[in-house]
């Protein structure tokens, strides 16, 4: 008999249309082929229990809470539910993950089950750690939440967004280091992160490094394609706020000042704001929204463009251009925490000059995308394939046992 767990994470991870949920759903599968894994999460809307069918077949048991936890539903719910949050000890960005309807369904489940451990995925669910005061717990920090705020109270100008947003920060980062500290194994996304959370006063040996890995069902080839203009590939959920920016700062610094007859633009993502969405013209630039089959834009793009300033963590788009061979152009924050070979596995570019020059100088030279695509295919197969996933995961969850024979021995 497989050992349990129960699995907490913010979102059913399927479809598989964003980072976080391709990055829980391997996860999950991964952990699956040792341990028995009983799932609670929420859906955002009840048409999403038609998903819960792709999930069974790696979990023992599952069950959803119906919220809308990802987009608020209208200004005025948003503004109740954050004004809500500042009588909270709990920060926004937590506090609306909280339900009695979860809670319930937890404690129903640690009544029923024996658990071996317990696997929180995404911070924010550790708005229930109250619950799990006598189980072995592992958090998978996705990001450095509070990083993230902090970035983004330095790149905002409006004195109100500013201050509300110092605010979120102040009480983001004292839970996410109550969270860690609580925590018995620890595990982040790459050694940025980790030094972050050294920072925070963690102690090293909680500290587990696992990038995000990626699983192929099927081989793919870069080709150049022989057309008169370089396609270019912007891909990411506009529900997270660095995309947005991103890619509204990519368009009126970068996509203004390059030749318009020499370009097309794709802009592919779901819930694009109105601000995005008018970028689109039918002609050469193209806001999707949300899409079934990424592929399909990945095969005919020729170059695929992170233009981000904020945010922590790894960027799932970039690791999966690198498994798909398409080349990348990024910032430095982008390819934050990722192993890479500036200007031979992906192009490194920090200000609107870089980006321009880069694209030009694809565009001129084939040779250079077809380097690009095959040696961060040689990476990816190095360090994120998903087949190394499985004992990494195991071997975190072994650290707790023997944390345990140790306490039981003193």
């Amino acid at each position: 008999m497989k050992p349990r767990i129960l699995f907490l994470t913010t979102l059913l991870p399927f479809p598989l249309d964003n980072g976080g949920k391709i990055k829980t759903y391997n996860t999950i599968e991964a952990l699956s082929r040792n341990y028995d894994i009983d799932l609670i999460c929420y859906i955002n809307k009840k048409e999403d229990l038609v998903y819960v069918e792709n999930i069974k077949s790696i979990v023992k048991d599952i069950q959803v809470v119906q919220k809308n936890v990802i987009r608020s539903t209208s200004l005025k719910n948003f503004v109740f539910d954050y004004f809500k949050s500042l009588i909270s000890v709990y920060p926004y960005s937590i506090n609306k993950f909280y339900t009695s309807e979860l809670k319930n369904k937890i404690i129903n489940k640690l009544k029923e089950e024996d658990y071996d451990y317990i696997y929180i995925d995404h911070l924010p669910m550790m708005v229930y750690q109250h619950l799990f005061s006598k189980n072995k717990l592992v958090l998978d920090q996705h990001n450095v939440e509070s990083l993230i705020f902090k970035r983004l109270i330095e790149t905002e100008s409006n004195f109100i967004k500013k201050a509300l947003g110092l605010l979120e920060f102040i009480k983001l980062k004292r839970f996410e280091i109550k969270s860690l500290q609580l925590a018995q194994q620890i595990i982040c996304l790459s050694e940025n992160d980790k030094e972050v959370f050294k920072g925070f006063g963690i102690k090293e040996e909680k500290l587990n490094v696992i990038p995000i890995h990626l699983k192929l069902n099927k081989k793919y080839e870069y080709q150049k394609k022989e057309k008169d203009k370089l396609k270019i590939l912007f891909l990411g959920s506009m529900s997270w706020y660095p995309n947005q920016n991103g890619i509204r700062w990519f368009m009126e610094n970068v996509w203004v000042n390059l030749n318009q007859n020499d370009y097309e633009m794709y802009i592919v993502g779901s819930n694009p704001p109105s601000y995005i969405q008018k970028y689109h013209n039918g002609q050469n630039v193209f806001v999707t929204g949300y899409v079934d089959d990424v592929d399909e834009y990945i095969r005919q793009c020729d170059v695929s463009v992170v233009p981000l300033f904020m945010g922590s963590g790894q960027r799932v788009k970039i690791i999966e251009s690198f498994a798909k061979g398409i080349p990348v152009i990024s910032t430095s924050i982008g390819a934050e925490g990722l192993v890479y070979e500036k200007n031979k596995s992906i192009i490194i570019a920090d200000n609107a000059k870089q980006f321009i020059e880069s694209l030009n100088m694809l565009k001129r030279d084939s040779n250079k995308l077809i380097e690009l695509s095959e040696n961060g295919k040689k990476l990816f197969y190095k360090h994120y394939s998903f087949e190394n996933l499985p004992h990494k995961l195991t071997y975190v969850l072994n650290k707790l046992d023997l944390e345990d024979d140790l306490v039981e021995k003193k």
